[in-house]
């Protein structure tokens, strides 16, 4: 209890959430205000414990150091964007029979258009961008400490792209 959380893409917050349930301190760091505000809603909302304190930060995660002292931080865990996964029209697969009909099919819904928005980039790109992004995390990292990165794998024109392959090829680079 009481150690340091950091998500460097912190979306809506979950990361911030599960901390503060277990009493954990946490911040978190998104491009996008409206996600930000999102978050700082849902913090808001629960309170199990008072000891510890989350903090959803509108920044880009390049700049997490400025904010942060060598190792300070227990466990990194972050879902990022996931490459240019959303950039393409969306099927509803994950839908059955009539509800993959919904007002979602075939449209296109990014982010953001923003350049520096992770989820904007091809894989290679992608891959560059969040190697350079944790090398500069590592020394914020304890002794012993953590650090997880939930991504899924996609399919781009009939073909299996392995994002977590990409990914550690990367960050063992």
């Amino acid at each position: 209890q009481g150690e340091l959380v950091l998500d460097p893409f912190v979306g809506s917050g979950t990361t911030l959430l599960a901390a503060q349930d277990v009493n954990r301190n946490a911040i978190g760091f998104d491009l996008h205000p409206a996600y930000v505000a999102l978050c700082e809603r849902r913090l808001a909302a629960k309170h199990l414990y008072h000891g510890s304190h989350q903090l959803a930060v509108n920044d880009d995660a390049q700049h997490i150091p400025l904010y942060l002292g060598p190792e300070s931080v227990k466990l990194i865990l972050t879902s990022p964007p996931y490459s240019n996964l959303l950039n393409r029209k969306r099927k509803n697969k994950s839908r059955r029979g009539e509800e993959r009909k919904n007002d979602q099919l075939d449209k296109v819904e990014q982010y953001s258009q923003d350049p520096r928005d992770l989820g904007t980039m091809a894989l290679d790109e992608y891959t560059t961008a969040i190697g350079s992004i944790y090398e500069d995390l590592l020394p914020l990292l304890k002794h012993k400490g953590h650090c997880v990165i939930n991504v899924p794998d996609m399919w781009w024109e009939n073909q299996r792209i392995a994002i977590h392959v990409a990914l550690i090829e990367e960050l063992r680079r």
